[in-house]
């Protein structure tokens, strides 16, 4: 880095959960001399705790969210004044909630903010951005018109933001995620066994996405009921959680597929989940680049997702 300042970067992200491709990224910067500092809006969580052992300096706030506008704001003042205590230089914002607060705060700070998006809701080819919730239509609204750059991992999120939310493209910048593999929890033998002995089945398969109307649960559930009814010894397993799970729940009950298909939530060794299992099933309207896919491709096993969305056109046949 001879001749070169070394930078303060930030990057602003939500989650607590272990981000490979992020944990990668903190990694790389810190090996070139720069210092990258993480700051994220959860409680301390495995990610964290990931952070220590890489050596990378982290701090996490939360605000009770009684009110949007009041909790915003809070996020707001935190990362302005975050940036001045820290001496920040750029800040790498990650995920709407993120954004919002970043893009507000250009105006409070002297540091470059770039915006990171992951994602574009390929629904809205087909039926428009009404097909989108109003209200995270309108914070991408915001965040698009006041990022001054922004950076997706893929041509279809570039195309879908240019074509159809009219975001100029001089402001977009493709950069495709990068992942240290090797960086991967090992599956567990034991618990491995102990998964295909509690689920036995000829073909057990997986669906592993937050239960919300994008990731379309209820677009392969009836197809799994189907198979089932026509004598196919196969089980299902749904990883994760979200306000859809009401609704799929019931929908298991009343097909008395409860024998079928587990609800399983969250899972922090999903590693051994998909280790366990025979086909990854995602029926996702909205993608960037999965990570899921991409772990389940290290088990060297099929996977069953949608053409034209996230850049799955790129390296699934």
């Amino acid at each position: 880095m001879k001749g070169k300042k070394n930078r303060n970067v930030l990057l602003y992200y939500p989650p607590n959960n272990r981000s490979v491709a992020i944990e990668t990224i903190a990694a790389e910067v810190n090996s070139k001399g720069h210092n990258l500092i993480v700051l994220t809006t959860s409680e301390r969580g495995v990610f964290h705790e990931q952070l220590d052992k890489l050596g990378v300096k982290n701090f996490n706030v939360t605000f009770e969210k009684r009110s949007a506008l009041v909790y915003y704001f809070k996020h707001l003042r935190y990362l302005i004044s975050f940036c001045r205590k820290h001496r920040i230089d750029t800040v790498w914002s990650h995920l709407q909630s993120c954004n919002i607060v970043a893009v507000l705060a250009q105006a409070f700070i002297k540091c470059r903010v770039v915006i990171f998006r992951h994602h574009f809701h390929a629904i809205i080819k087909e039926k428009g951005l009404s097909a989108v919730n109003r209200n995270e239509l309108l914070f991408e609204r915001i965040i698009c018109r006041l990022a001054r750059e922004i950076v997706v991992p893929s041509n279809e999120v570039y195309n879908g933001m240019v074509s159809y939310e009219k975001v100029p493209a001089r402001k977009i910048k493709i950069i495709p995620y990068i992942y240290d593999f090797s960086a991967y929890p090992k599956p567990d033998a034991s618990v491995i066994t102990a998964i295909t002995r509690q689920y036995a089945a000829s073909l057990l398969i997986v669906v592993a996405s937050r239960m919300i109307p994008m990731k379309r649960h209820m677009l392969v559930l009836p197809v799994f009921d189907q198979l089932i009814k026509e004598g196919l010894d196969i089980k299902v397993l749904l990883l994760d959680d979200g306000e859809e799970r009401p609704k799929l729940e019931a929908y298991v009950k009343e097909q008395a597929l409860e024998g079928r298909i587990f609800f399983l939530g969250f899972k922090k060794n999903i590693i051994d989940y998909l280790a366990a299992s025979d086909l990854l099933v995602h029926p996702s309207a909205t993608e960037a680049s999965s990570s899921l896919v991409k772990e389940f491709g290290l088990m060297k096993k099929p996977v069953i997702v949608c053409s034209g969305v996230g850049d799955f056109d790129q390296y699934i046949i």
